[in-house]
C-alpha cells in the first residue's frame, strides 16, 4: 500500500514474523501530517490515521487535533478519518498485513479518540429530535463496540436521549425495554450470528415494550461488510452512515408520532 504522505511499508509484515512485528515496526517510524486537498480527507489521511494509531493515543490525537485546526468539520472527522480507519485496519488484518495485536491496539486507540473528542463534537448539539428517547444495543454478551457509540454519539448531537446496553440475552433486553419507555430501539450488528436470535426477538420485542409504537432501526459493521446480505428481520435497516441513521431514525418516530397520539400509561407519563 502506497502513499506519498506515508514512508511505512506495509509489505513487509509477514504472520511468520510474530505477534506485534508490524506494530513494532510502526513504532520506528514518524507519523506525518499528510497535506489536506480541497475535497478533506482521503486515504492518505485515513492511512496516515492508521500509522499515528499504531503508534501511539498522543500521536493519533495530534493527528486529528490537526485536522480539526486545519477546518475539517468533526462531523467529518468522524465519518472519514476514524471510520475508514478502523475498517483499513480490519481489512489489513484479514490481509495478514497487520496482526492481531497490532489490530486491537490499533482500534482500540481509535475508540479512545472517541471518547476524547466527545465533548468537542456534543459542543453544538442540536435540538433536532427534542428530548426523543432511543436504546442502542449491540450484540449480546459484548461490550460497547466503536460503532455503538459513534451511532449514539450522532443521536445525541441531534438532541435524544441515549442510553447503551450491554445485554447477555434477549430476555434481559426484554425487560429493559418493558420497564422504560424508549422511541427508537437501535440494533448494531457487527456478526452473522447475532441474526437468528434478534430474529426470534422481534415480535417480543414490539409486545414488551412499554412503547408499543417503538421504532426499530438495524445497521452496524455486518451491513458495510456484507451489503448484500438478506437480514429479513422486519425491521429498517440502515446500512448508510451513523448521521443518516439518526436521520431515517428520526423520520420514523416523528411520522408514527403525527399518525396517531401516544396514549399515556405510568410508564411514559414523564416521557412524552
Amino acid at each position: 500500500m502506497e502513499s506519498s504522505a506515508l514512508s511505512f511499508n506495509f509489505e513487509i509484515a509477514a504472520p511468520s514474523q510474530g505477534l506485534g512485528s508490524v506494530l513494532l515496526q510502526t513504532l520506528k517510524q514518524t507519523a506525518q501530517f499528510a497535506p489536506l486537498g480541497p475535497g478533506g480527507l482521503d486515504r492518505s489521511q485515513v492511512q496516515a490515521l492508521c500509522q499515528a494509531s499504531l503508534q501511539g493515543a498522543e500521536q493519533a490525537t495530534d493527528l486529528v487535533q490537526h485536522w480539526l485546526a486545519s477546518g475539517v468539520d468533526i462531523e467529518e472527522v468522524y465519518l472519514e478519518g476514524i471510520t475508514p480507519a478502523a475498517r483499513l485496519m480490519g481489512q489489513w488484518w484479514c490481509d495478514d498485513v497487520l496482526d492481531f495485536a497490532s489490530a486491537s491496539l490499533g482500534h482500540a486507540r481509535l475508540r479512545h479518540l472517541l471518547f476524547e473528542l466527545s465533548p468537542v463534537f456534543l459542543k453544538n448539539a442540536s435540538g433536532q429530535a427534542k428530548g426523543l428517547s432511543c436504546c442502542v444495543v449491540g450484540a449480546f454478551q459484548t461490550q460497547h463496540t466503536m460503532g455503538s457509540f459513534m451511532l449514539s454519539e450522532f443521536f445525541r448531537r441531534s438532541g435524544w436521549h441515549v442510553n447503551q446496553f450491554e445485554c447477555d440475552s434477549a430476555d434481559e433486553l426484554l425487560k429493559k425495554l418493558a420497564i422504560d419507555w424508549y422511541d427508537l430501539l437501535a440494533l448494531s450488528l457487527s456478526c452473522e450470528q447475532q441474526l437468528p436470535e434478534i430474529r426470534r426477538s422481534i415480535k417480543l420485542i414490539r409486545q414488551a415494550s412499554a412503547n408499543p409504537q417503538i421504532q426499530i432501526i438495524a445497521g452496524g459493521p455486518l451491513l458495510n461488510a456484507r451489503p448484500d446480505l438478506p437480514l429479513n428481520l422486519g425491521v429498517e435497516v440502515v446500512g448508510e452512515d451513523a448521521r443518516v441513521a439518526q436521520e431515517r431514525a428520526l423520520e420514523l418516530v416523528m411520522a408514527v408520532r403525527c399518525r396517531s397520539p401516544i396514549k399515556l400509561t405510568l410508564v411514559n407519563v414523564n416521557r412524552s
